[in-house]
């Protein structure tokens, strides 16, 4: 079991965040101590772990929470394969377009000059 500052620790949340989360309804079944202090199972910290790669991956707190819900009763859905699918390949665009970023910033670099002198 993990104090609310170990589980921030561990998944580099901050506190306040991860209260958001349960008030938000995306950790339900936090257990607490007899002083009210949050106290986390591993499995909580992985969920908390998937709500954060969920967020990266650009879901909204609506759409994580409908993920989640329905990972609570069932298996992955076709529907969850397919949404999970598009969103991969957001991510993937989003990777590309900062390939591109990453090489202009390189290329400028190597140049050692942001903006080319007019002749």
């Amino acid at each position: 079991m993990y104090t609310i500052k170990q589980a921030s620790t561990l998944t580099r949340l901050s506190i306040d965040t991860i209260r958001y989360y349960e008030k938000a309804g995306l950790l339900p079944n936090i257990n607490r101590l007899p002083n009210g202090h949050r106290v986390f199972s591993p499995p909580d910290i992985e969920r908390l772990l998937l709500i954060l790669c969920m967020k990266k991956a650009s879901l909204s707190l609506e759409e994580v929470k409908l993920y989640l819900d329905i990972a609570e009763t069932s298996n992955m859905t076709p529907e969850m394969i397919s949404g999970m699918l598009q969103q991969k390949e957001k991510v993937k665009s989003q990777i590309a377009q900062l390939q591109t970023v990453l090489e202009f910033i390189d290329e400028k670099l190597a140049e050692g000059t942001w903006l080319k002198k007019k002749a």
